[in-house]
C-alpha cells in the first residue's frame, strides 16, 4: 500500500485523500458554502463506485442499491426528453450529480476506507475532539449571556435561548462538523470519559435551537441508553423514535408543512402535482425543487405562479432551494421517487447488518435519521454540509465484511 511520510509518521494515500477532501469541504463551508468542490467529489465518487460495479467488487446489497440509483437517474433523463422543460445539458448534468452525490459519496467511502485508513483518520482527528467539544460547550454557554459573535444575533432566539452556531456561518454546518468529531469519539478506544463529552456535545448542539441538531441529540442520547440493554432496534422502538421526531418537529410541521402559504408546503403540493401531470416519468432534472431549477428558473415556476411570491421569484430565489424530497417527487416521478428513496431506506436497513459497538450504533442511527428529517425542510442531502456528515457516518460504518468485496489497494 502506497504511503506518504508526513513528519515522523507515514500515512496511506487513501487517508490523505479523505482528510484532504474533508478539510476542503469544511474550508469552503467556512467561506460561505459556495463552491463546486462537492460536485467534483460527487463526480469522482460516482466514477469510483461505477468502476467497482464493473469489476464486480460491490456486495450484493450495495449493487442492488446502486442499480436502483442508476435506474432513478435514467428515469430522470427520460423525463427530460419527454417533458422538454429543461434545454440546458450542462444544468441537467450538474443536477444529476448534485441530487445523488450524497449517496455516491457514502458508497465510495464505504469501500475506500479500510481498517488502516480508519485508524489513521481517527488518530489524526482525535487530538482535536476534546478541544472542539469543550470549546463549543463553553462558547455556547457564554454566548447566552455575552455577545461573542457566535449567535445569529438579535431576534433569532427560540425557547428563550440565543441561536448558537459556534464559529460557523450557519448552525447546520456546525452540526456537520460535530458529526465527524463524534464519529471519531465513538470510534476511539483511547478517549476516556466519553459520556461527559457526549453530554457536552449534545448540549452545545441544542443551544443552536434548530430542529436538526436537537433531533440528533435527542435520538443519540436515547439510543445510547437503549443499546446498553438491547442489541437491535425493534419496531416498537422505531415508533417511539417517530413520535419523538413529531414531538420535536411540531413547530416546523405547523409553520412549514401545514401552512398553505409556506414555500415548503407549496413545494410538496406542487411537487405531487408535477409528478401527476408528467406521470409516470416526472418532469426531469433541473426542473423543480433543485438548485439548478432555481438558477435557470424553471418554466414550471412561472406556470405555478412562483414568480409572484416573495423569495421565490427571479430576483430573490432564497426559498427556491429550501427543501429536498419534493425535488425527487417531481423530477423522478412516483416510480423514480420510489427507486430513489429505496436507496436511502436500504442504507438505513444496512446498519443492522454491520457489526458495530453500542455507541457506534447510536451514532449512525441518530446521524442518518436527522438527515432524513432535515431534508424535509432543507436541501441538506444535496449540499456540501451533508457530505461532511457522510464522512462521519461512513467512518463509523467501516466493517471487515465490506473489505472482502474490495481489497485495499486493488483500485
Amino acid at each position: 500500500m502506497t504511503t506518504i511520510k508526513i513528519g515522523r509518521k507515514a500515512y496511506t494515500c487513501r487517508t490523505i485523500l479523505v482528510m484532504l477532501a474533508l478539510v476542503l469541504l469544511i474550508f469552503f463551508e467556512l467561506r460561505g458554502g459556495r463552491s463546486s468542490f462537492d460536485e467534483i467529489l460527487g463526480l469522482l465518487a460516482m466514477g469510483y463506485v461505477g468502476t467497482l460495479c464493473i469489476l464486480h467488487r460491490l456486495t450484493k446489497d450495495d449493487l442492488i442499491s446502486v442499480l436502483c440509483m442508476a435506474a432513478a437517474i435514467l428515469i430522470g433523463l427520460l423525463s427530460n426528453l419527454v417533458s422538454g422543460l429543461s434545454h440546458s445539458v450542462f444544468s441537467i448534468c450538474i443536477d444529476i450529480i448534485a441530487e445523488t452525490k450524497f449517496l455516491w459519496f457514502y458508497f465510495a467511502l464505504r469501500y475506500f476506507i479500510n481498517k488502516r485508513v480508519k485508524t489513521e483518520i481517527v488518530n489524526l482527528i482525535r487530538p482535536f475532539v476534546g478541544f472542539f467539544i469543550i470549546g463549543a460547550f463553553v462558547c455556547g454557554c457564554v454566548s447566552q449571556v455575552v455577545s461573542i459573535g457566535m449567535t445569529d444575533g438579535e431576534g433569532s432566539s427560540r425557547y428563550g435561548l440565543k441561536s448558537f452556531r459556534f464559529f460557523f456561518p450557519l448552525s447546520f454546518q456546525f452540526l456537520a462538523v460535530m458529526l465527524v468529531i463524534l464519529a471519531v469519539l465513538v470510534s476511539s478506544e483511547q478517549i476516556k470519559r466519553k459520556r461527559w463529552l457526549y453530554l457536552l456535545a449534545c448540549v452545545s448542539l441544542c443551544l443552536t435551537t434548530k430542529s436538526s441538531p436537537i433531533l440528533f441529540s435527542a435520538i443519540f442520547i436515547f439510543l445510547l441508553f437503549y443499546f446498553r440493554r438491547r442489541e437491535r432496534l425493534k419496531t416498537s422502538t422505531v415508533m417511539v423514535l417517530a413520535a419523538l421526531v413529531i414531538c420535536l418537529g411540531t413547530f416546523q410541521i405547523k409553520t412549514y408543512l401545514l401552512n398553505e402559504n409556506a414555500p415548503r408546503y407549496l413545494f410538496f403540493s406542487y411537487g405531487a402535482k408535477t409528478a401527476n401531470t408528467y406521470f409516470p416519468l416526472g418532469s426531469g432534472f433541473s426542473t423543480f425543487g433543485s438548485d439548478q431549477a432555481a438558477r435557470v428558473y424553471s418554466p414550471l415556476y412561472y406556470q405555478y405562479g412562483f414568480h409572484r411570491l416573495f423569495g421565490m421569484n427571479t430576483k430573490d430565489g432564497s426559498f427556491l432551494s429550501d427543501t429536498f424530497w419534493p425535488m425527487g417527487i417531481a423530477q423522478f416521478g412516483w416510480i423514480g421517487f420510489v427507486l430513489y428513496t429505496a436507496v436511502y431506506v436500504r442504507i438505513f436497513l444496512s446498519f443492522r447488518k454491520t457489526a458495530l459497538g453500542r455507541d457506534e450504533k447510536a451514532f449512525v442511527y441518530a446521524a442518518y435519521l436527522q438527515y432524513m428529517v432535515h431534508a424535509v425542510g432543507s436541501a441538506i442531502l444535496s449540499s456540501a454540509a451533508g457530505m461532511i456528515g457522510v464522512v462521519g457516518i461512513a467512518l463509523v460504518m467501516y466493517s471487515r465484511q465490506n473489505q472482502k468485496a474490495v481489497q485495499p489497494g486493488s483500485i
